[in-house]
C-alpha cells in the first residue's frame, strides 16, 4: 500500500470529466471507495448501547471494552473475514 506518489480515494460515484483529465495528467493513482452493503459490514452490536448517554469519553471506552470482552472468540473471525 506504500506509494511514491499521490493516491486519491473517491468517495462519491460522480467524477467530472475535467477532474478525470487532471488526474490522468498528473498521473495520480485513483482508488474507488467500495459501495456500502449491509451484508459486507458486520453488525458489531450497534443496538447494544442504543440510546445510552455517556458523561465522558472514558465511560464510552469502558462500555465498548466491556462489550468486546463479553463477545468471546467468535467475534474476531466474523469481523476479520
Amino acid at each position: 500500500m506504500l506509494s511514491d506518489g499521490v493516491i486519491l480515494l473517491h468517495v462519491n460515484t460522480h467524477v467530472s470529466r475535467k477532474t478525470q483529465e487532471l488526474l490522468q495528467k498528473f498521473k495520480w493513482e485513483v482508488w474507488s471507495h467500495p459501495s456500502y452493503s449491509s451484508g459486507l459490514a458486520p453488525n458489531l452490536g450497534s443496538t447494544h448501547l442504543s440510546g445510552t448517554r455517556f458523561s465522558s469519553n472514558s465511560d464510552v471506552k469502558t462500555a465498548a471494552e466491556n462489550w468486546i470482552n463479553g463477545q468471546g472468540r467468535d467475534l474476531y473471525p466474523a469481523v476479520l473475514n
